[in-house]
């Protein structure tokens, strides 16, 4: 009787948090966001109210069904067994949609750069709303110091500066600022944020060395895994000899207690540089002007004829089909001076300003043009969240975010133009990284799974778990899932030597045509496989792949850069390549294995090699309609592997 009592009452008090569970709707064409939210009638209107909202284990948020919806969702945690459930209603044909995108399609977004075929945005304009409503002098204005690693030494005091009026501050002393931006750290840590707002770090600065600040000022965790916790969108620039008054400003995406500024000053601050700082108000803005404050990763361009004529109803946007081909990306570039082709853009992290070469005004061009920000769709961080049949797309940066997350669950849902953004930051001057992926577990994740999900067009990988930190990544399981012309399906990194990758499950999935889009011809690293694995330090793999269909890749079907492919267990896949489409990696296509050597291997090698794949065959799949994007598989049966019910493209 004692062991069933406490089942008993588990039950009993799952049962009555079920009960109080509330079903909350969003509509953003006709909702009001003063409204209670708790029916179809009253439903609310923003990702602002979703986000702002305080949610109970077992409630649900519900949006509808071909609704759009401008910004990022932050998705709250519920209990076990009773999770946060973001998800649909209505009997739209078409999901709702979220997606951090600035439209540009009005030809009076755009002016010509003088007599050229270059044509530009306007500027960012800020309208300054005074004092942040926080205790300001939690945002960054106590608390400062230094931290430095490896060949970086520096030195921090408190001082006060007689030339303000007594003002106190700090002075950094740098024998040597080290060789990388990470080995000397000016921060300030322990403060509480306030999501959806753009706050400006003011202060008062100088240094006996000028230097510049272009990159490297983040607003972040102040505890493991460090990660962001918003965008950068304005840093100081130049700190010469003088006092001046700067601003570093930021977009904060999450709300925390445990913020952390940290400048990253390793290689930055002069060596015998004696550097001056000192805090003031941080100030709320903002952004008065077209949005694209933040980096823009891509340009989907969608040519006239998509949408039967001009949209009248920018509501009621409609999206093109991923097999309509008069929608395609923009060219990527770094600065105006590399703008040579008919589509190049590029984004000015200065003025915040899009530049694009067109023989004509862009917006008389193009039925829609979509300029994707870097900012994730959705971050699901946290425990017991579960997210379905919403599409997340038009991103620069990841359509899903999870970190250090338990049971999460994504299911049934899209993911179509991620990524795209610029990784570091740094724009021109530095690493021209660019990243994105759909669903991305960052720092570890225990009781997580992906399945049913649609992937078209990520510049990166569909799903991905990695991290830099001693973590555990127990029991995720991918599955039963759509990915085509990804630049990769699965990836695996870790780098602690503590890492535990137990439980790893990607399974009954289908892989079409990795690298066979605007990603792969854009990026300079080209990467094309289903199966990627960079460094994996880990003192347990558990790694399962089986019964997935793998149809085509323009380089390989497995890549890594670690030796721990022994310890995968690979098996009963079906792999097929299409002898019309040319294959970078020549005949021996099938796996690049950096513990072999770094020589590529074909199928028979691999196996011999491996031991893996010894059920695995080459049946080439019979897909419903490959040209329109319908990859029902006609003969699964003979696969026996792969989606038993492939999922489906939305038609817009």
């Amino acid at each position: 009787m004692k062991r069933i009592l406490p089942l008993a009452l588990a039950i009993a008090l799952i049962a009555a948090s079920s009960a109080q569970a509330t079903d909350y709707f969003v509509d953003s064409y006709r909702g009001d966001d003063s409204a209670a939210g708790t029916s179809p009638e009253t439903a609310w209107r923003t990702l602002d109210r979703v986000n702002g909202a305080e949610y109970q284990p077992g409630d649900s948020v519900r949006f509808l069904r071909g609704g759009i919806w401008r910004g990022s969702l932050e998705c709250r945690s519920g209990a076990e067994n009773a999770p946060v459930v973001y998800t649909d209603y209505g009997s739209d044909p078409n999901p709702p949609r979220i997606m951090p995108s600035v439209d540009l399609s009005d030809p009076k977004s755009w002016s010509r750069v003088g007599d050229s075929d270059v044509w530009v945005t306007p500027g960012v304009e800020w309208r300054d709303l005074g004092a942040t409503t926080d205790d300001v002098k939690t945002f960054a204005q106590t608390g400062w110091h230094v931290y430095t690693e490896e060949d970086a030494r520096a030195e921090c005091s408190e001082a006060e500066f007689e030339e303000l009026g007594g003002a106190k501050g700090y002075k950094v002393r740098c024998e040597a600022s080290g060789s990388e931006k990470s080995f000397l750290q000016f921060t300030a840590d322990w403060f509480p944020i306030r999501q959806g707002k753009y706050v400006a770090l003011r202060f008062k600065a100088r240094s006996s060395v000028p230097f510049t600040v272009e990159s490297g000022v983040n607003l972040m965790m102040t505890r493991s895994p460090w990660s962001s916790y918003g965008e950068t969108v304005a840093f100081p620039g130049e700190i010469g000899e003088q006092w001046r008054e700067y601003r570093a400003i930021f977009f904060v995406r999450s709300d925390a207690e445990d913020g952390r500024v940290t400048f990253f000053l390793g290689s930055v601050l002069p060596d015998g540089a004696e550097f001056d700082f000192v805090p003031l108000e941080a100030h709320e803005l903002q952004d008065v002007s077209l949005g694209t404050s933040v980096d823009v990763g891509n340009l989907v361009l969608t040519e006239r004829g998509a949408y039967g004529g001009a949209r009248k109803d920018a509501q009621k946007k409609r999206f093109v089909p991923t097999y309509d081909r008069r929608e395609y990306a923009g060219f990527k570039r770094w600065t105006p001076d590399e703008l040579k082709e008919p589509n190049d853009f590029c984004y000015d992290r200065v003025d915040k300003r899009v530049f694009m070469k067109c023989d004509v005004n862009p917006g008389e061009k193009f039925a829609s043009i979509e300029a994707p920000l870097r900012i994730h769709a959705c971050r699901a961080t946290g425990h017991d969240i579960t997210v379905e049949n919403i599409a997340f797309t038009h991103t620069a940066a990841h359509g899903i975010s999870s970190i250090t997350s338990k049971r999460v669950v994504v299911r049934d849902c899209f993911f179509d133009w991620i990524g795209g953004g610029d990784l570091s930051g740094e724009g021109p001057n530095g690493r021209r990284v660019r990243f994105g992926n759909g669903v991305e577990f960052w720092d570890g994740s225990e009781d997580c799974s992906v399945e049913r999900c649609a992937f078209a067009r990520v510049y990166d990988v569909a799903v991905t778990t990695q991290g830099p930190s001693p973590v555990v990544s127990n029991n995720l399981v991918v599955r039963d899932c759509l990915m085509f012309r990804c630049e990769q399906a699965l990836e695996i990194w870790f780098s602690d030597p503590e890492t535990v990758v137990e439980g790893l499950v990607f399974e009954r999935n289908l892989c079409v045509d990795c690298g066979r889009e605007w990603s792969h011809i854009q990026r300079p690293n080209k990467i094309a496989t289903p199966i990627l694995g960079y460094g994996l330090e880990a003192k347990k793999v558990d790694v399962t792949i089986r019964e997935n269909v793998f149809y085509d890749t323009a380089q390989f079907f497995v890549k890594c850069w670690h030796n721990r492919i022994l310890e995968y267990h690979i098996d009963d896949n079906v792999y097929w390549i299409d002898p019309k489409k040319t294959h970078e990696s020549g005949d021996k296509y099938f796996c690049y294995d950096a513990s072999n050597g770094k020589e590529p291997m074909t199928f028979d090698e691999f196996r011999k090699a491996t031991g893996h794949d010894a059920g695995s065959r080459w049946i080439k799949p019979e897909f419903k309609d490959y040209a329109k994007d319908d990859f029902t598989l006609l003969n699964r049966a003979e696969l026996k592997a792969g989606p038993v019910d492939v999922p489906k493209v939305p038609n817009n």
